[in-house]
């Protein structure tokens, strides 16, 4: 019976070995020779194997560090508030007041996303720009004598792309788990004298919270490293760490680079066993 369990342990061992060598080399090996650059000088053009912690003392020093990072915090944080605000309320409407429509009215909400996300961002230019289409809009109504600046080259117009941007990731997530509540649940609920208030917050709310999870993932996170579009409408109150990464990755300034790419890497870990333990484990197996 051992060497039958035994057997089968090996065979698990070898059909996974090909995953394993997958997963290491596109993501564990990499992430080690990054681990390791971050800790040479800061030399440009090259990579001097001498070990040092120079990168990492610069980055908790320099205060120019600290105020890119609050900021990339801050745009990210608005982001993916404004997006919950907006993407729950579509979603809401599409599980549970118009159900016979909202399956085909969420394809709709997907087929940008499959647009060249470059174009997307050109076109946020086009419409936020100086003379865009918003401003036009907006003296053509009578609202504004002038062209407002606000809406481009500003941590505002890097928060509104970032909306469009991830508005279906957002959408999609809170209709599934939306869709599979019960209706008997709200009937109940209701029969016990429940306002809409204490349904939301003792019903729906407990029941979406996978949900919230699975945006912290999709959306949040991977905000947190965007440069694309910070670099093209952000300009300085925009400013982001991505394009700082970028900047020295870029200008051949690899340790320095890695250090703050490592650095990202361990806040977004951190972001993670934080929501993890807030939200709980089990919600990123549940529906």
């Amino acid at each position: 019976m051992n060497n039958g369990l035994d057997s089968r342990r090996l065979k698990n061992i070898v059909s996974s070995l090909p995953t394993i060598l997958y997963i290491s080399i596109l993501f564990y090996i990499p992430i080690i020779i990054l681990l390791a650059i971050s800790f040479t000088p800061p030399r440009k053009f090259i990579v001097e194997w001498v070990f040092t912690i120079e990168n990492y003392i610069s980055i908790f020093t320099n205060p120019i560090y600290y105020r890119i990072l609050l900021n990339t915090i801050w745009i990210v944080l608005a982001a993916t508030f404004m997006l919950i605000v907006i993407g729950f309320p579509i979603a809401y409407y599409l599980a549970r007041v118009n159900r016979g429509l909202g399956a085909k009215i969420l394809y709709f909400l997907i087929i940008p996303v499959e647009v060249n996300y470059l174009i997307r961002v050109y076109a946020w230019k086009v419409i936020l720009g100086e003379n865009g289409f918003l401003n036009l809009l907006l003296i053509s109504i009578g609202l504004v004598e002038k062209p407002l600046t606000i809406f481009f080259y500003s941590w505002i117009a890097v928060v509104i792309v970032l909306i469009h941007e991830w508005l279906p990731y957002v959408i999609v997530p809170f209709y599934v788990n939306l869709v599979g509540i019960k209706d008997e649940l709200y009937d109940a609920a209701m029969d016990l004298g429940a306002s809409r208030l204490q349904i939301f917050r003792t019903v729906t709310l407990p029941l979406v919270k996978p949900a919230i999870l699975t945006i912290v993932f999709l959306v949040t996170i991977p905000s947190l490293g965007e440069f694309a579009i910070p670099y093209l409408v952000g300009g300085q109150s925009g400013l982001m760490l991505g394009v700082l990464i970028d900047r020295y990755l870029s200008g051949f300034q690899l340790a320095i680079g890695a250090a703050l790419s490592f650095f990202l890497l361990v806040i977004t870990l951190a972001l993670s066993l934080v929501m993890i333990k807030i939200f709980g484990y089990e919600a990123l197996y549940s529906r």
